[in-house]
């Protein structure tokens, strides 16, 4: 087992950020500068999580409470569940453990918490609209269009790439363990470092995110269509001409020449993350470290 000190997640975050809308070879320096948010960011929210615990061992629950502020955060959390415990069914039914005509599905303990702390029934609601999904949907389906077939295959990997491998989960989720609390203070149980490990991805999509907006802010300038819905997602990579004049524009001219995001630019989200904006009712209090928090 490598040490504490060795453990990276770079080559992960790489190919998350290519997933998610960077350059093909995001900048390492910017990778590890990210690397390094999620990681400070994941034991923030660890120890937040522990103030509902008995201060040593961490559940799924506790951390999954963090989130019951952000209904959508929450929904897309419940949809992450369901297509888990949907695949976990298809995966024994396929191997004949069980027979869906005549067993009860096997039921996911966090999904039956979430509906505990559900008490206007919005977590579980997964009718209404996620723009953030669908915007980040765009953006991929306008990258993919960008790509010729090898870097095509190498984007549809990227997509793939997460906090732990579903081939040797368990390996997986002890590295994230050890990267997380490399003393081993805590106690997590196996669905707490399931959801940390959704907790970093979706830190890492969100960062991002905002890069791009960052770098959509510096680039438009007094653009008048910079607001449209979804045009900030793909303003990086697509100018005005590509986005609104051409009816079958070629993607390969602009997206190509789409350089790595910066890591000023990183510094830049973050400065903007933390900086209490005038007008926030926190009357010179504090803000909350949660205040800051990505994922939740």
């Amino acid at each position: 087992m490598e040490s504490s000190s060795d453990i990276t997640y770079c080559n992960e975050i790489s190919l998350m950020m290519f997933g998610f809308g960077d350059s093909h070879k995001p900048n390492p320096e910017t990778v590890r500068l990210v690397e390094s948010i999620v990681l400070k960011q994941l034991r923030t929210i660890v120890q937040e999580a522990l103030k509902y615990s008995d201060g040593k061992n961490l559940k799924g629950e506790e951390l999954v409470f963090l989130m019951r502020h952000n209904k959508q955060k929450m929904r897309r959390f419940v949809k992450y569940l369901m297509n888990k415990q949907n695949k976990h069914i298809l995966q024994k039914v396929h191997l004949n453990v069980i027979d869906l005509d005549q067993e009860k599905k096997p039921r996911s303990a966090l999904l039956d918490f979430i509906e505990k702390i559900d008490e206007c029934e919005e977590f579980m609601n997964l009718t209404e609209f996620d723009e953030v999904k669908y915007e980040r949907q765009l953006r991929a389906d306008r990258i993919s269009q960008a790509l010729d077939e090898k870097k095509y295959l190498e984007f549809c990997k990227a997509r793939c790439a997460s906090f732990y491998s579903r081939d040797t989960t368990q390996r997986s989720l002890e590295k994230l363990r050890l990267w997380i609390d490399p003393k081993k203070e805590i106690n997590f149980k196996p669905d707490a470092l399931d959801t940390l490990a959704y907790y970093a991805y979706q830190t890492v999509a969100e960062i991002t995110d905002y890069a791009l907006l960052v770098r959509m802010d510096t680039k438009c300038g007094s653009d008048p269509l910079k607001h449209l819905a979804g045009s900030y997602y793909t303003a990086t990579m697509f100018n005005g001409k590509h986005r609104f004049e051409e009816p079958n524009p070629d993607y390969t001219k602009v997206y190509m020449n789409q350089p790595p995001i910066s890591i000023n630019e990183i510094k830049e989200v973050m400065r903007r993350v933390c900086t209490p904006q005038a007008g926030k009712l926190n009357f010179g209090k504090k803000l909350p470290e949660t205040q800051y928090l990505f994922a939740i």
